[in-house]
């Protein structure tokens, strides 16, 4: 089994519910293929740099799961014909996927940040007094 992930964008007048019900019923899709879904994103509603069928917003999902070509074809097959699904894609992922090690990286990622958003600490120094050597002065 390879490991892919799905891109769905869907229309913006979708209800969240709808959305639910798309993903819940891939996933009973991949799991009923004895694949099994690793791990499901939903993001907001985000512009579009041009419009897809006459629309400029849409709500991004992310379907990342473990599966063969039997799979694919069900899922193209499903997602063509929505209306609420403007355009979608399968991206199929590295041989040596390890989605585990994958979100290890993306946490150690993200705990790095917040630890660079904090200010750092400022290290006062004490000013310098000039040193007056009179005996320099008088050559």
């Amino acid at each position: 089994m390879r490991g892919y992930e799905l891109c769905l964008i869907f229309h913006p007048e979708t209800s969240e519910s709808d959305i639910d019900n798309i993903i819940n019923s891939l996933s009973e899709l991949i799991t009923s293929h004895k694949g099994s879904v690793l791990k499901t994103e939903k993001w907001e509603k985000k512009n579009f740099q041009y419009q897809i069928k006459k629309q400029s917003k849409g709500y991004y999902c992310f379907l990342y799961y473990m599966g063969n070509n039997e799979i694919l074809n069900e899922i193209e097959r499903i997602v063509k014909f929505n209306e609420s699904v403007l355009r979608y894609n399968n991206y199929s992922l590295q041989k040596n996927f390890a989605f585990k090690e994958t979100a290890r990286t993306l946490e150690n990622k993200e705990t790095e940040q917040s630890a660079s958003d904090k200010p750092e600490k400022t290290i006062e120094s004490t000013p310098v007094e000039k040193s007056t050597d009179t005996a320099a002065t008088n050559e």
